[in-house]
Formats: structure tokens, C-alpha cells, sequence
């Protein structure tokens, strides 16, 4: 029986003449980039010998995601459906905004630039909950920044993973009636479904190769669970519909803002439905990594 024994590239150490190439072009004027050294890195690795990699980009909506006493966990749902194909790397960031993720997709990039193009198989971004914070907040930032942000995140991994998908996850609606009973800071005093909603248009209407980049709208399925169309409801404060949208939203989160296991189902639900009606990313075109034990048992058998 033959033994795998690792290739003698895969010991190697990066090419201090062959730095990682980021297009600063791509970039807002202005920005410096951080040194990202290729010292010590791996060479790369073929697409048929190690799990695909998801990664989750985002604010604490993705962080938090992990944590097991929501009783359903999104990361951990992603890595079921994804069983002996692909790892999930989760690198959400609590209370960043899409600005201050710049920094970040620059360390995800440094850190899988060195595997096989094939290998990367998938980018979740969900950007917005923070950015939507009213202009008193160091939090906010503007709308057609926010765009460029992500429009900025879109094309540095397309040029850098040519064969990786994106998914584009909205904000998620807030529920002002559960900001005001939670243990947070500012009660949902820095925050309005109207302006989170402003955010949420913003980036349902980016356009792009849908075999590359598509859109999940949790604002508008949360808020039709509330039993509202978020295409014609105006969100006025002060109004009876946002404060009974406010109440019913609320079941979906923890305080008002961030998910519960319920609001994060809802999130699966959404994102297996769009996976599955996805060539090249659904899990079952990929191929598994090794065999059944049924067939591996057979590698044993005299």
C-alpha cells in the first residue's frame, strides 16, 4: 500500500522576490497598505487534497455567531452542510464598521493568497450594521463610502481568488423596543430602522456577475416574518407599525440588534437556499475529502 508523504514544496518558505500583490488602484486615495511579508509561508496546495475554504466577513454579527448558547449556530450549520468538503473560517469583528475592515481583508488575503486558486471557494460579506449609526457615532459611516467599501472588498477578491464566490449579506433590521430593554450602552438611541434600511438599499442594488456575486436581503425576510413588506412600509419612529414591526422583529435577536438562534436560522435558511441553486459552490458538487469508510476499509483488507 502506498504511502502519502508531503511534497517537498509544501516545506518551502515564500519567495521574498515574489511579494503578495494587491492592486493599490483598488484602494481609496490615501490608503497605505500594512507590510504584508511572505516570509515562512506555505507553497501552494492542490485543490484535491485539502477541505475549501468559506470565510465569514463581518462585524459582531458574524463573531458572535459562533457562540452555542444561541441553540443554533450559523457557522457550525455552514460547516454541517459543508461536511468533509470545505472548513469555515470565521473572521467577524466586533463593532467594526466597513471601513475599519480594511485592515482585515488584507490579513485573510496574506493568509490564503499561498493556497491552490481552487481551493477558496467562497466569501461571505456582511457589512452595514455598524456603518448605519447615526452621524454622532464613530461608528457611522456614509452611505456612498459604505458603497465603495464594498465594491472595494468585491473586486480585491476577485482579483486575488479567481475562482472564489461572494455572497453579499444585508443589515438586518433592528428592533428599537428590544434596544431599549437591553443591557447595551445607548439603548438604540444611535440607531434607526430608516437609516438601517438606507444601508440595506444601498447594497441590494450593487450589480455583478451572479455567477460570482450574489445578494441575500435578511432586512427584507425579518421584517416579513414581522408580517410587514419592507418595499412599502415607511419606518417612521413614532408611528404604531414601527413599533408593532419593533416588537415582532424582536423574537429574531438577542437585544435588538444581533441575532438570536432563531433570527440566525433564518440567516441559514437563506443562505442554504441560495448555495444550493449555485453551480460550483452547493455542496454537493464538490467532491468529499477522502472516501467512505466503507471504501477506505477495502485499502486494508488483505
Amino acid at each position: 500500500m502506498a504511502l502519502l508523504r508531503p511534497h517537498p514544496q509544501m516545506l518551502s518558505v515564500g519567495d521574498p522576490e515574489q511579494p503578495i500583490s494587491i492592486d493599490p488602484s483598488l484602494r481609496p486615495e490615501g490608503h497605505t497598505y500594512p507590510e504584508l511579508s511572505t516570509c515562512c509561508t506555505m507553497a501552494p496546495l492542490s485543490g484535491t487534497t485539502v477541505y475549501k475554504k468559506v470565510v465569514l466577513i463581518g462585524d459582531s454579527q458574524f463573531e458572535l455567531s459562533w457562540n452555542p448558547e444561541l441553540e443554533f449556530c450559523f457557522p457550525a450549520a455552514l460547516a454541517n452542510y459543508y461536511g468533509r468538503r470545505a472548513d469555515i473560517l470565521n473572521r467577524g469583528l466586533s463593532g467594526y464598521n466597513s471601513t475599519w475592515m480594511r485592515s482585515q481583508l488584507d490579513r485573510i488575503i496574506l493568509e490564503l493568497k499561498h493556497y491552490d486558486e481552487d481551493v477558496v471557494l467562497l466569501f461571505i460579506l456582511w457589512l452595514g450594521t455598524n456603518d448605519s449609526c447615526l452621524e454622532s457615532t464613530e461608528h457611522h459611516v456614509p452611505v456612498p463610502e459604505f458603497e465603495e467599501n464594498v465594491r472595494t472588498y468585491v473586486a480585491e477578491i476577485k482579483q486575488n481568488f479567481a475562482n472564489a464566490r461572494i455572497l453579499l449579506v444585508s443589515p438586518s433590521p433592528i428592533s428599537k423596543t428590544g434596544l431599549a430593554a437591553s443591557s447595551m450602552r445607548t439603548k438604540g438611541m444611535d440607531r434607526t430602522q430608516a437609516a438601517t434600511k438606507e444601508y440595506v438599499d444601498a447594497l441590494l442594488k450593487y450589480s455583478d456577475d451572479e455567477n460570482v456575486v450574489r445578494k441575500i436581503d435578511l432586512f427584507g425576510q425579518l421584517v416579513g416574518a414581522a408580517g410587514y413588506d419592507s418595499n412599502t412600509t415607511v419606518f417612521d419612529e413614532n408611528s404604531p407599525v414601527t413599533e408593532d414591526a419593533a416588537l415582532k422583529i424582536a423574537k429574531f435577536t438577542v437585544d435588538g440588534l444581533h441575532l438570536n438562534g432563531y433570527g440566525y436560522r433564518v440567516l441559514f435558511d437563506l443562505v442554504k437556499c441560495t448555495l444550493d441553486n449555485w453551480d460550483s459552490v452547493r455542496a454537493s458538487d464538490l467532491e468529499g475529502v477522502e472516501p467512505s469508510w466503507s471504501e477506505k476499509s477495502k485499502e486494508y483488507r488483505k
